[in-house]
């Protein structure tokens, strides 16, 4: 596997956080430890799904697969338990995970597009688009499930609780900046870390003010951290693949053959 070895940090993590996750499962899927990994997660492909420079089609893939794989504990668990039980929890679990990794992947795209306004735009590399019969039907079937997922979530929990809507916004939108600023396309200076660091501080303000109990504020805090160091595992990967120099492709032997011809 290539990737892994441009990058190794970020597959060490992953797989920590695979091992970590079945930690949380084995003790309770639905203690703080378990929810902060959960949403955690939620947060990094949120924001990955936007400032990713993976395939448009990974990114979207891998983020209606990990809300599949946050709600399967809550699906599967009560049937595995009793056969008699009534499916009204994961529905609003769906729900919410669907909402709140939507809207931190729009305030992600719309703190990275602040950013690159006011500070000088890095350099991007320049890509051209291709098409393909595989990319659109797996375009479909992403499609499909995201429908899917939207017909089945059951989002009128999100009318009855205002404030925690308010302060599960303030919580991904402090998670958004922080992603944008430390991943999104731009230069870094003093003027975006200053007016990312006044996001963030706003954001965490929202969410205190709105009210948030003690286990709510433990499990924030564990997301906040996972998002915390994968930022750090990321940017470490990234400046280590820049320098490190590139290695000359070896030239066959045919080259040369053609070439004294």
């Amino acid at each position: 596997m290539p990737n892994f070895y441009h990058r190794p940090l970020t597959w060490l993590f992953w797989i920590a956080a695979l091992c970590l996750d079945a930690v949380a499962l084995s003790i309770n899927n639905e203690g703080p430890f378990a929810s902060a990994l959960g949403l955690g997660q939620l947060f990094v492909v949120s924001g990955w799904l936007v400032l990713g420079r993976s395939h448009s089609l990974a990114r979207a893939s891998w983020f209606v697969a990990l809300l599949i794989l946050l709600v399967a504990p809550d699906y599967l668990i009560p049937r595995w338990r009793s056969s008699m039980h009534q499916d009204v929890v994961w529905p609003h679990v769906l729900a919410l995970m669907t909402a709140a990794g939507t809207f931190t992947a729009f305030a992600t795209a719309v703190w990275a597009a602040f950013l690159w306004n006011v500070s000088i735009p890095a350099p991007q590399p320049p890509r051209k688009p291709q098409y393909s019969i595989a990319a659109l039907l797996g375009w479909m079937t992403v499609l499909a499930l995201s429908t899917t997922c939207v017909r089945l979530a059951d989002f009128s929990l999100l009318n009855e609780t205002p404030r925690h809507l308010v302060s599960g916004s303030g919580l991904a939108g402090a998670a958004a900046i922080f992603i944008a600023a430390s991943i999104g396309p731009h230069r870094e200076s003093w003027l975006a870390r200053l007016l990312s660091a006044i996001g963030f501080i706003a954001c965490i303000g929202v969410m205190a003010a709105a009210g948030v109990p003690l286990e709510a504020a433990a499990v924030a805090t564990g997301a906040l951290v996972f998002v915390v160091v994968w930022t750090i595992v990321v940017r470490i990967d990234a400046h280590r693949q820049t320098a490190t120099p590139a290695i000359p492709a070896p030239v066959s032997q045919l080259r040369l053959v053609v070439d004294d011809a």
